[in-house]
């Protein structure tokens, strides 16, 4: 396994939580700019002793929400298209991913633990168009929260599911 020397946005990172099952994270966004740099993610619904592939993680979903229609952080006419004709019920609001934020300099701290397992072109704003999110910067947090609490803590936040589909760019 290589070594993890960057994530860009569209980036699907797999990982083993405390289950000893595979997650898989989807890169939403990332800060470069300036100090402190994070990496926001949103969670795919992926859960099995299986390795995760980008062949096999087409048909999953995202924690999410379809919540707000603003003028800052807008998607194409193609990209609203696409996301209405995959969650009709959602129109005409926008589509955003639950945030998951951690910083790099504690990334660096575990990334032995994640593999790089593809790249997506995914819309841009995906994160901005959410509605929260939490700092997941610690590995034994990470490992514990996405094995036992993800489906309860994102119920009780409001989130639901959608399909990857849907915020896939042509």
């Amino acid at each position: 396994m290589l070594k993890i020397t960057a994530i860009n946005q569209g980036d699907l990172l797999t990982f083993k939580a405390a289950d000893n099952k595979f997650k898989v994270l989807l890169c939403t966004s990332t800060r470069r700019d300036k100090s402190p740099h994070w990496f926001t993610f949103a969670a795919l619904t992926y859960d099995s002793f299986d390795k995760p592939t980008t062949s096999n993680i087409n048909n999953i979903e995202f924690f999410g929400i379809g919540n707000r229609k603003c003028d800052y952080f807008k998607y194409s006419d193609n990209e609203l298209k696409n996301m209405w004709s995959i969650h009709p019920e959602t129109e005409p609001y926008f589509l955003g991913s639950y945030g998951f934020l951690i910083f790099r300099k504690d990334f660096m701290k575990f990334r032995d633990n994640f593999e790089v397992i593809g790249t997506l072109n995914i819309i841009e704003y995906l994160d901005k168009n959410g509605n929260g999110s939490m700092n997941i910067s610690d590995w034994e947090l990470i490992k514990d929260f996405f094995a036992n609490r993800i489906n309860s803590v994102m119920l009780d936040r409001g989130q639901k599911t959608f399909k990857i589909g849907a915020i896939i760019k042509d």
